[in-house]
């Protein structure tokens, strides 16, 4: 087997003309054989046979190495992997993508509010409602004043009966009637229906901007009913009749077996006061108010002249479980004050007693009054009184019913 020879270039920067291989393969002999190394690279190749052995045999030519021509690389190597020669070509590197970043578009402009109905008061469905009412309506938005005026349309309170007026930010109108709206009327609540007031905001309402009202409202109110009625006095001798000073009943047209009250004095100067009670209990539940409450009394008979020796008659609101001592002797609840100054037989007595109904309304069962005159007695020895039968008392009165 021959051994391979390596001839040594004589020069690493000249030489004979070569092929290209070749000098591709000297290039890279010379990267090695001119470094300082004395040639140790080349000394490792095993020398030819000793020439001495050899005499007169023909010298054959070294063999050619052919190094391929280097590849190209795709990608830059490290210096471990590339040793010294950095010489290799090196394809170039594709510049890195980049991304461009777009702001994001602006926000759409947001729409105007739509103006709404916030409350209405009398709230919608309102029963009870007083005939003084003003309606009030609060917007959302400050409102164009003149066409939300002419939004509004009732056919039971027209804008030509109301007056209208706006806050100061234009978001709360106030329609008034022109007069105290009419409760419906009669005697018996069973009878009497509702009055019910209707009214409505078109969508022709707008804001300041001239945005239409979201939707078209439309509420509903109910007035108080206004019920009329007669109580008579209780036929009851117990709570209807007469006391005297002398802590008896009465005598003559004022004993206890009559049915007459009496007030004044007797023929042996002895003070009489009456009573008069009213029953509450028949009036309905639910009752928010009176309107009015007068106590009527027919005087039946006179005897002696009560209003010149006695003075006037005074009325007062009392409360007692029976007539008697204590009847008698009570604190009055309150003093209604006189009634009248002159009466003759046949004559009607009234007096306003609605504070002292009211007072009782849900608190008693019973309305109750006591009569008697500014003097106790002008002790002439004479009978001088006013009587009056219970069956031409009454108190009427109004009430107020939801």
């Amino acid at each position: 087997m021959k051994k391979l020879s390596v001839v040594r270039p004589s020069s690493c920067g000249t030489g004979a003309r070569r092929a290209p291989a070749m000098i591709a393969l000297t290039a890279s002999l010379c990267s090695f054989a001119c470094t300082p190394n004395n040639g140790t690279l080349f000394d490792q190749v095993t020398p030819p046979e000793d020439p001495a052995s050899n005499v007169g045999a023909p010298v054959e030519p070294a063999a050619e190495i052919v190094v391929p021509a280097p590849s190209v690389l795709t990608a830059p190597m490290s210096s471990e992997e590339t040793g010294a020669n950095t010489h290799l070509p090196v394809a170039p590197q594709d510049p890195p993508a980049t991304t461009t970043t777009l702001p994001p578009p602006p926000p759409a402009p947001a729409a105007p509010p739509v103006p709404t109905i916030v409350s209405v008061s009398p709230a919608d469905g309102t029963t009870g409602v007083t005939s003084d009412v003003q309606i009030v309506i609060t917007f959302s938005e400050p409102m164009a004043q003149a066409v939300t005026e002419a939004a509004y349309q009732s056919e039971s309170l027209p804008s030509s009966q109301v007056t209208f007026a706006w806050n100061a930010d234009g978001t709360q109108l106030t329609i008034k009637p022109k007069a105290a709206l009419a409760y419906p009327t009669g005697s018996d609540p069973d009878a009497v229906p509702a009055r019910r007031i209707n009214f409505f905001i078109s969508a022709s309402a707008t804001d300041l901007g001239g945005q239409s009202l979201g939707s078209p409202d439309e509420f509903s109110f109910a007035l108080l009913r206004q019920i009329s009625a007669s109580l008579p006095a209780v036929q009851d001798r117990n709570l209807t009749g007469s006391w005297r000073s002398d802590d008896t009943y009465g005598l003559n047209q004022c004993a206890r077996d009559q049915i007459t009250v009496c007030a004044g004095d007797s023929g042996s100067n002895d003070q009489y006061k009456g009573f008069i009670s009213f029953d509450l209990s028949t009036l309905p539940a639910g009752i928010v108010g009176v309107s009015a409450a007068t106590l009527k009394l027919t005087v039946s008979a006179r005897p002696g002249n009560p209003f010149n020796g006695l003075g006037a008659l005074l009325l007062e609101h009392a409360s007692f479980a029976s007539i008697g001592p204590q009847a008698f002797d009570a604190a009055a609840l309150a003093n209604i004050g006189t009634i009248a100054t002159r009466a003759n037989a046949g004559a009607a007595i009234t007096a306003d007693v609605r504070s002292a109904v009211t007072a009782d309304l849900g608190n008693s069962p019973l309305s109750q009054f006591r009569l008697h005159f500014e003097t106790q007695s002008d002790d002439d020895d004479n009978s001088d009184t006013v009587i009056s039968a219970w069956d031409t008392q009454s108190v009427d009165l109004t009430y107020l019913v939801p």
